[in-house]
């Protein structure tokens, strides 16, 4: 196709060219929905988007109005449980942050907040809200000049009353926090975002594109 030649998407039913669908300068392949498969359709990405993208669920432990919070240990057990190398785990250990993870292949978000309460907290008999979807868009860290898109998945975890609180060996720290009063400076790995998104009520604002953030 000429590049300086305008493509047009074409209507299934007339065959005619849709006038609201000028797309200028338009390289198959390149987006801007998110197909991504090598033979992706034209409007899909047949590579990675350049900034990255990530899915993830975040697991909100809450009680009395606080929240559980850790600090990374630099222990190797996080690979298999979060996908967590040693460079992030190091770089972020200093901060706290919300017990997450990101999905794998074919994981429902579900499973994923389950993990994180069984295999992460190892907190027992956790009860578990359905997950609300947020997302976020904001220069990447890694790839300069480029956005990276997230996609969140918030669940609520509601523990037992008899739950003493234990501190796994992979964090230094895990304790109940009031997200209204820590400060901002006090989260690693871009997390104070998360926290403020999670108590706003359900976001009617879309992506933040805010600030950079290594998540």
């Amino acid at each position: 196709m000429d590049r300086a030649t305008p493509a047009r998407l074409i209507s299934v039913w007339t065959a005619r060219p849709l006038p609201w669908c000028v797309l200028p300068d338009f390289v198959p392949g390149t987006g801007p929905f998110l197909w991504l498969m090598k033979h992706a359709p034209p409007l899909g990405f047949e590579q990675l988007p350049p900034g990255g993208m990530c899915v993830c669920a975040y697991l909100f432990v809450t009680r009395r109005g606080q929240i559980l919070l850790g600090k990374y240990a630099d222990d190797p057990q996080w690979e298999p449980l979060a996908g967590l190398e040693p460079e992030r785990r190091q770089t972020h250990g200093w901060g706290w942050t919300v017990p997450a993870t990101h999905l794998k292949l074919g994981e429902d978000p579900r499973e994923a907040a389950r993990r994180i309460g069984e295999e992460i907290l190892g907190i027992p008999r956790l009860r578990y809200s359905e997950p609300r979807s947020e997302v976020d868009f904001y220069p990447s860290k890694m790839a300069p000049g480029e956005m990276h898109y997230d996609i969140w998945f918030f669940v609520d975890g509601t523990p037992p009353k008899e739950y003493e609180l234990r501190v796994p060996p992979w964090y230094t720290e895990l304790a109940w926090q009031d997200p209204r009063t820590v400060p901002a400076s006090a989260y690693a790995r871009g997390h104070e975002d998360v926290v403020a998104r999670w108590l706003a009520p359900k976001s009617n604002a879309g992506a933040t594109g805010t600030k950079a953030a290594a998540r």
